[in-house]
């Protein structure tokens, strides 16, 4: 099983890692008045509306009638606690045909167990499933699709492809010197796709994330055995 925290904004990111790098510096969590002028706030109550996010989302525990009390807070699903690191949403990527663009997401991460990056060598990214033609393997449209970049693949992998300057997700085969990647869905109006030299294998897929996991509150336990 593998573990993962909901999604944060660039800017949540900010007023988390601040806390945490805080409190490695100095044994204690700041103030929030500490907290707003290492951000560059101009009001308690920016930083609070942040912290109530934060707390919402399970990244920290706030204890009452304390003067610092922040807490970080990373625990899986029977309580234990999970080294999180962020890895960020880097694009979307089509699952239904060619007709989706790769772009830019740079204000997004998520929080996963640190145990996937130590396993996959490589940077690792998140892309966000656009269409249903990987059903049948579990991706529905808006969930998103860890990514390990790598060109070292072999047929059966769940890959991304840019073909041109667009991205899709698919099963690879190779077939007597022919690449092919196909749709996981019994909807017929999904095809194979027949690659030609105009594209690139840029990684494998590791696991996917629903969107319903990326908006609880908790830490969420997810399988990703068959992915592997």
């Amino acid at each position: 099983m593998r573990y993962y925290n909901q999604s944060l904004t660039g800017k949540q990111k900010r007023v988390l890692d601040n806390i945490s790098l805080y409190i490695k510096a100095k044994g204690e969590p700041p103030t929030l008045d500490e907290l707003r002028q290492n951000l560059g706030f101009k009001s308690i109550r920016t930083v609070t509306q942040y912290l109530e996010a934060l707390e919402k989302k399970g990244h920290i525990i706030r204890r009452k009638h304390m003067r610092r009390n922040i807490e970080l807070r990373a625990v899986d699903a029977e309580g234990r606690t999970a080294m999180l690191v962020s890895v960020p949403v880097v694009a979307n990527v089509g699952c239904d045909d060619l007709s989706v663009f790769a772009q830019e997401q740079n204000d997004e991460f998520l929080q996963v167990d640190k145990q996937i990056v130590d396993e996959a060598s490589g940077e690792i990214v998140a892309v966000r499933a656009v269409g249903d033609s990987m059903a049948d393997a579990g991706v529905k449209s808006g969930d998103y699709i860890l990514v390990q970049f790598t060109d070292k693949v072999k047929s059966g992998d769940r890959v991304a492809a840019i073909i041109g300057d667009m991205v899709t997700v698919k099963r690879l085969e190779r077939r007597q010197g022919v690449t092919i990647l196909y749709p996981e869905s019994k909807d017929p109006k999904y095809k194979p796709i027949v690659l030609s030299e105009n594209f690139k294998i840029a990684g494998r897929v590791l696991c996917i994330i629903p969107a319903a996991v990326a908006e609880l509150e908790d830490v969420v336990a997810v399988p990703d055995e068959e992915w592997r």
